[in-house]
């Protein structure tokens, strides 16, 4: 039998590499938009921070009202339906005149990015059974590298006629063609497990397999978005550095190559989903110890590095512990990634006011020792 070319094997690979790349350019997009968004709705730092909020809340909630639902109704529909709500979305930002009817719109895109999210690496994990751990590394990668060229974007629209609504405007126009593309594109699986393993597959949801991923995932984002919130305050506390946003940049940089080298060596994953905790713990414990800025920026780059490995780590076991259900398994670790990222943040105000940002950091870091642990259960639970 004639192997299939590449566009055949890998087209519905590539409409779900890019729905992730979307999801992270509408999110570094609009951190980086926020500010000439408040300028134009006069708006102070804490209503800019309730309007980023927003999207936070509608992320953290569509995996929970409809985290299923992909495995009941088909992934094709699932995608299809939210990604031309981004379409909407994108259509009342536009046409926003006030920061309400804006709010309605950057919920109504949250949600949607929620869904599209897990529902995409879910379509990937049952598409191509073969190499599905790889490309866990690849599509996580694309957010990473949304969220760094989108503000680069932004910076350029908001010197056109149009401001930072040129921004949402090129990510409508590529929503509105990507929906066409999904639409009109077959979602049969593009790879076939021999029957051996596909009767040895189990049909059955391990829900303790679950509950560990959830676990992992839980404690790292929310020590991500503490650092994420709160380096630029470190690093301008302890070592006198304006430039947190540089270090910052760094950190997200870093997971690019990071989640592709993840995908490359994907055959040594039950090492790498303990190794990235445990280098990113022992590095922001170093972090703390640091006053000069350069030797920072050094230790925050290779920190982004091991952060990355985290999540595409963790998605290559999603397979195993899912029988069958891989979106409700995604979605689940979707609304623990949520629910971590909002009781952490919320957290490290009363962290800070008690142990200072050093102390701060280093609880984080031990927060990534115990997700270490936890790591360690996976590999041995699988076999």
């Amino acid at each position: 039998m004639e192997k299939p070319k590449f566009w055949q094997r890998n087209d519905l690979s590539l409409l779900f590499l890019l729905s992730i790349f979307m999801n992270g350019f509408e999110t570094g997009g609009y951190q980086a938009a926020l500010l000439y968004i408040g300028q134009e709705f006069d708006l102070s730092i804490g209503q800019q921070g309730i309007l980023a909020s927003v999207q936070l809340v509608a992320t953290m909630i569509a995996p929970l009202l409809l985290g299923p639902l992909a495995d009941r109704i088909g992934k094709q529909i699932m995608l299809v339906v939210f990604t031309a709500s981004r379409v909407l979305s994108a259509a009342v930002i536009l046409l926003a005149t006030d920061s309400v009817v804006f709010a309605i719109g950057i919920f109504t895109l949250g949600f949607a990015c929620s869904i599209v999210q897990y529902v995409a690496i879910a379509g990937m994990q049952d598409a191509y059974p073969l190499t599905r751990n790889r490309r866990m590394g690849y599509i996580t990668a694309m957010f990473a590298l949304g969220a760094v060229v989108a503000p680069l974007i932004v910076g350029i629209s908001v010197g056109m006629p149009g401001g930072w609504r040129s921004f949402f405007l090129l990510s409508g126009l590529i929503f509105l063609l990507l929906t066409v593309f999904l639409a009109r594109t077959d979602f049969s699986p593009r790879e076939e497990l021999a029957a051996e393993e596909v009767q040895s597959s189990s049909d059955r949801l391990y829900l303790k397999g679950m509950a560990l991923l959830c676990t992992i995932m839980f404690i790292y984002v929310g020590v991500e978005n503490g650092v994420c919130f709160f380096l630029s305050n470190f690093m301008l506390a302890t070592m006198d550095s304006a430039r947190g946003y540089l270090a910052l940049s760094l950190f997200w940089l870093a997971m690019i190559p990071s989640r592709f080298l993840c995908g490359i060596f994907a055959k040594y994953r039950d090492k790498l989903i303990y190794i990235a905790p445990l280098g990113a713990a022992l590095l922001l414990a170093i972090l703390t110890l640091l006053t000069s800025e350069l030797a920072a920026f050094a230790v925050v780059f290779a920190l982004g590095f091991f952060c990355g490995g985290v999540y595409p780590n963790v998605l290559t076991y999603v397979a195993d512990f899912a029988g069958g259900r891989t979106a409700t398994v995604t979605a689940a670790i979707t609304v623990a990634t949520g629910v971590g990222a909002a009781i952490v943040s919320a957290s490290f105000g009363f962290l800070h006011a008690s142990f200072g940002f050093t102390g701060a950091f280093l609880i984080l870091a031990i927060l990534l020792g115990i997700d270490v642990v936890v790591a360690l259960l996976v590999p041995r639970l699988r076999r």
